[in-house]
């Protein structure tokens, strides 16, 4: 279940991080290693100069999980797609 649903935003400060680490839990133990590792290093090890820089970079990635992740179950994919929408709507976009 989405935790943050109801929240405007994709998650606060000290919140943003488990959501992510969260997803990525999902697909290291689905056999994503590498997706996983790339949500790892956006959130754990990026130096990004602005937060829109690392929303980005997520949305960057998160886009290339859903478009290369037919083999991901339906519970990842529609966080994946609640998590592009949410960074969509933060940032203004699109």
């Amino acid at each position: 279940m989405w935790p943050f649903k109801k929240m405007p935003n994709l998650a606060g400060p000290e919140e943003f991080p488990a959501v992510i680490n969260a997803l990525g839990d999902k697909l290291r133990n689905s056999g994503f290693i590498a997706k996983a590792d790339r949500l790892h290093y956006l959130v754990h090890e990026f130096v990004a100069t602005t937060s829109n820089e690392l929303y980005g970079e997520l949305s960057v990635t998160l886009r290339a999980i859903q478009r290369e992740g037919s083999d991901l179950s339906p519970e990842i994919a529609a966080e994946v797609r609640r998590l592009i929408k949410s960074i969509d709507r933060i940032c203004r976009w699109r």
